[in-house]
């Protein structure tokens, strides 16, 4: 199979027959995947190549539709064998230059170009001659209409012209006028201002003897010159002109080395002076040293090489990318002896509107020497004149403050040797050779420096720790830290504490952080102006997701989040966040996943106080709980968690779709910081059924948390929990908030602290009444008093624990109760009594518990220490690993130390003493990640048990072995 694209769009099975492609999509998807051939071709890549800046909602499920219809048509009989493959989220095309006549181009050219350095003039004409005998005509004209495809066809049109020129050099080189002439004659006429194309026709005509049409030839380039920039052609074609004009030899072609100027771009004559434009260089200039050393390094390339082509700093409003920008330049000055250009653009300046591309072109062309009415009023023919006066020059033109890439795109194609350094708000992927160098917030230590600078280092070192919270408060932005300094330094009666406790008050710190004319506030709203004042419908958007990430205070967020606050999908959702990212305004952390700036999320919330209403804000606050309420209740469900317990209140909102028990896992971890602060500013609302589903939220994670260690996240959200049902006065949540607050100050090894809020739970629950709580206090409390060596109040809450579970049908309530009845008896000394509850349990679950895999975990538990105790170390080993298997399966990792000491002291027991160290080594491991403190001395003691097994010196046992 043959793909061709230097010409119309073309492909051609195994048999030379022509395979139509019938729609344009299919051809402009075909197309974006053989301009990329070989190389893997992102979604976003053939997004932008199908529909530009505008996909529709489906873009992707029409992506794969597209791909799959486009393999049927290459490949009907078996779509697989398209050599079309889906590579992760990327499509890949593998051809060879047989296959593809780009490819074929290519390699032609490339050998071409080395035999021509060779000095084999035949060889270069050979490979030169296949190269453009394989186009048929412009790139693929039945498969353009997006920008990138429009883009990638004249930059195909601009390497056939490239071709041609150094095919037109080697002809004239070998004496071959007359046959170089048709070919100079049609790509001259298509491109009249061209003067490397002009002067090899000149010089085929001339050697073909047609002196005339040579002459004749110049004055058709002249007039074009002449019309489109007011200028002569370059000296070196009025050289040429004047030798053939006197018949002098004239055999020399024009230089293809870029030092002569193309045609109309020679500047007036007499002395241009040297543009010098870079604003003074930052004084108080600190830190990014590792920025500065890579710019220098593309700036200035250690090795003497050329500079790059296009350098972007790009950064959030405030991260001082303008500073940045010009300490850079000023370090490689010297680098650049044809001068420096300086435009600020004004991007993002409050009050004055940012700079037409036009304007900027004007006035650089004026630095250079262009008489101001010989400035070309058209942009295109302003950047034409631009490039042709900075080829063979060396000059760093620094673009201040750039609004966008169609601001600056007219600047950016400058000749080699020349440099474009711009910083923007915005990111610039889609330029072509553009090295990206992103910054963000400073160092902590830079931050420092930087406000000792400005506000005196006496002064910030007499309070270390207020300076610290200083600059944490400024979330190292330099803008702020810069605010920061002003005022300190405007006001010498002033402590560094003095402006730290003006800046704890979320509500005013913007207000604070203002110096002057200098403010973030303003900074920021200038991005976010711009996004509301345009006329693109997703910048619009972008804003909008802006004020309603001000509403929902969480690290970070994800599109499905934000499509909840906007009620709009969430790939809609996630355009508005890239957006948003493109800007500095999110932080894209992670592939899905966006934060804001401390400061930036202070700024949103103040649009969102001032744009939308209370109504408005409550409703996208509740959809954003609904929509974590709905997946973390689907997320339990999957691990099969025990029941979740209910606030009064329900919601109807769709999950996230989660199919298996590691991928609802996954979710909770991930989600997990962000679970906890929503469900935490719901809980301090005002309004009752934003705290109801704050509430629900809490208890939605509690499983969760308890099987996953989480004892100090789960402490402080139960307290939370508490205060939310006082508020409410609703005793059942209080009752229930009691007894997590409970759960968790055991897991905190506070079980004494423990006691009472579960005996208050019992309370309420028999208040109430509610039956199941009140047999889950009693539960509860014999866990509690089994810690504490109370064994025989152990025995009597179980025992009732059993009795109420019975009466109300709760069969897993029941099975909890007898495997602690077992743990009594046990500690109690009767063994054989543990023994038979414990295998009646056992049964039980076995045969009915809808909880199967934990409630067995806790009985073979404890049936593994009833056996070990009866001296029968192999039934308890196998007890511990069947233990094991159970709360993997659940999920309840907060188990597994307790069972791996278990393993330990059984394998010990039955001489497995290298297994037992394994296991031992994984109980502490386990221990310390979980933060476990009441194994220690347990721990402890296996250990020193292991080393007289092995015959080594004991080591005196030690509580907090597990401590690091």
């Amino acid at each position: 199979m043959t793909f061709s694209v230097l010409g119309g769009l073309e492909v051609r099975n195994d048999r030379g027959q022509i395979i139509p492609i019938p729609r344009l999509k299919q051809r402009q998807l075909l197309v974006a995947l053989l301009l990329k051939a070989n190389t893997p071709a992102s979604f976003d890549y053939l997004t932008d190549a199908l529909w530009g800046d505008g996909p529709p909602a489906s873009a992707e499920q029409n992506l794969k539709t597209y791909v799959h219809t486009l393999r049927r048509l290459l490949s009907p009989d078996d779509p697989r064998s398209a050599p079309i493959e889906t590579q992760a989220n990327t499509y890949l095309v593998t051809l060879g230059e047989e296959d593809l006549d780009l490819l074929a181009f290519r390699e032609h050219i490339r050998r071409g170009r080395g035999t021509a350095q060779d000095h084999r003039a035949e060889a270069a004409h050979h490979h030169y001659r296949r190269a453009l005998d394989l186009w048929r005509g412009d790139p693929f004209p039945n498969a353009r209409g997006s920008r990138v495809l429009n883009d990638a066809a004249a930059c195909l049109d601009e390497e056939r012209l490239t071709a041609l020129e150094e095919f037109s050099e080697i002809r004239i080189g070998l004496e071959r006028y007359a046959e170089a002439v048709p070919d100079l004659r049609a790509a001259a006429g298509a491109n009249p201002t061209r003067e490397r194309l002009w002067g090899q026709l000149m010089l085929a005509l001339h050697g073909a003897g047609d002196r005339a049409a040579a002459l004749h030839a110049y004055e058709r380039l002249a007039k074009a010159v002449m019309e489109r920039t007011g200028l002569e052609p370059s000296p070196a074609l009025r050289d040429l002109h004047r030798r053939i004009v006197s018949s002098t030899e004239v055999t020399r072609p024009v230089s293809p080395s870029g030092s002569e100027r193309s045609a109309g771009t020679s500047a007036p004559a007499g002395n241009v002076p040297v543009a010098r434009q870079l604003p003074r260089d930052p004084g108080g200039f600190v830190g990014r040293a590792e920025e500065l050393v890579r710019l220098r390094s593309l700036l200035s390339p250690w090795d003497g090489g050329r500079p790059h082509h296009v350098v972007a700093i790009t950064g959030p409003p405030g991260a001082g990318k303008s500073a940045l920008a010009i300490r850079a330049a000023h370090a490689v000055r010297d680098r650049f002896p044809d001068g420096q250009l300086y435009a600020n653009l004004h991007g993002a300046t409050p009050g004055l509107r940012p700079l037409e591309p036009l304007e900027v072109l004007g006035r650089f062309l004026r630095a250079l020497g262009i008489a101001p009415q010989a400035v070309p009023t058209d942009v295109d023919e302003a950047a034409a004149l631009w490039r042709s006066l900075l080829d063979g020059r060396n000059l760093l033109v620094v673009l201040d403050d750039a609004v966008d890439l169609p601001q600056v795109r007219p600047l950016l194609s400058v000749p080699e040797g020349n440099t474009v350094l711009v910083n923007s708000r915005r990111t610039f992927a889609l330029v072509d050779d553009c090295v990206h160098v992103p910054i963000g917030r400073l160092r902590h230590v830079e931050a420092t420096a930087m406000l000792a600078k400005l506000a005196g280092p006496e002064r910030t070192g007499r309070d270390p720790e207020a300076t610290a919270r200083l600059v944490e408060l400024c979330g190292g932005l330099p803008l702020a830290v810069a605010v920061a300094g002003a005022r300190l330094a405007n006001r010498p009666r002033w402590e560094v504490a003095d402006l730290v406790e003006r800046l704890q008050d979320e509500r005013r710190r913007l207000r604070e952080l203002e110096a002057g004319d200098i403010a973030v506030r303003s900074s920021l709203g200038v991005s976010y102006d711009l996004l509301t004042g345009s006329a693109d419908p997703l910048d619009r958007e972008a804003a909008r997701a802006l004020r309603a990430l001000g509403v929902l205070r969480v690290p970070d967020v994800t599109p499905h989040v934000v499509g909840a606050l906007l009620d709009v999908p969430a790939e809609e959702a996630e355009r508005a966040l890239e957006r948003l990212a493109d800007g500095h305004l999110v932080e894209a952390d992670g592939v899905g996943r966006y934060r804001l700036h401390d400061l930036v999320r202070l700024f949103a919330s103040e649009q969102a106080l001032r744009e939308d209403s209370e109504t408005d804000r409550d409703a996208k606050l509740s959809r954003a709980l609904g929509f974590y309420i709905s997946t973390a209740y689907s997320a339990t469900e999957v691990l099969q968690y025990p029941r979740m317990e209910s606030a009064g209140i329900s919601v109807d909102a769709a999950p996230l779709p989660l199919t298996s028990k590691d991928e609802a896992q996954e979710w909770l971890e991930r989600e997990r910081a962000d679970l906890l602060s929503a469900a935490s500013q719901a809980m301090a609302a005002m309004e009752e059924r934003m705290i109801r589903l704050g509430v629900t939220l809490a208890f939605t994670l509690y499983w969760f948390l308890h099987y996953s260690g989480a004892g100090s996240d789960l402490l402080l959200i139960s307290h939370q929990t508490l205060e939310a049902g006082r508020r409410l006065c609703d005793l059942g949540i209080e009752a229930k908030a009691h007894n997590y607050v409970g759960v968790a100050l055991d897991m905190n090894n506070r079980s004494r602290e423990a006691v009472p809020h579960i005996q208050r739970q019992l309370e309420l629950c028999r208040e109430l009444p509610d039956p199941h709580g009140e047999q889950k206090a009693l539960g509860c409390l014999a866990v509690l008093y089994s810690c504490q060596g109370r064994y025989e109040e152990m025995l009597r809450c179980a025992e009732e624990q059993l009795r109420v579970s019975k009466a109300i049908g709760h069969r897993s309530g029941e099975h909890y109760a007898m495997a602690y009845i077992g743990l009594a008896h046990r500690r109690l000394g009767r063994l054989g009594q543990a023994l038979a509850v414990l295998n009646d349990a056992l049964d039980k679950i076995r045969k009915d518990d809808e909880f199967r895999s934990y409630h067995e975990a806790i009985v073979l538990e404890k049936l593994g220490e009833v056996h070990v105790d009866r001296g029968d170390p192999a039934s308890a080993k196998a007890c511990y690993e069947n233990a094991l298997t159970c709360v993997r399966a659940a999920k309840a990792n907060i188990a597994e130390p307790y069972l791996l000491l278990g393993l330990a002291r059984a394998s010990r027991l039955l001489g497995e003493i290298d297994e037992a160290a394994d296991h031992l080594a994984r109980s502490v491991a386990g221990a310390q990640a979980m933060g476990i403190k009441d194994l220690d001395r347990q721990l402890a003691e296996e250990e020193a048990a292991l080393r007289e097994a092995r015959g080594e010196e004991a080591a005196p046992v030690r509580s907090g072995v597990m401590t690091p």
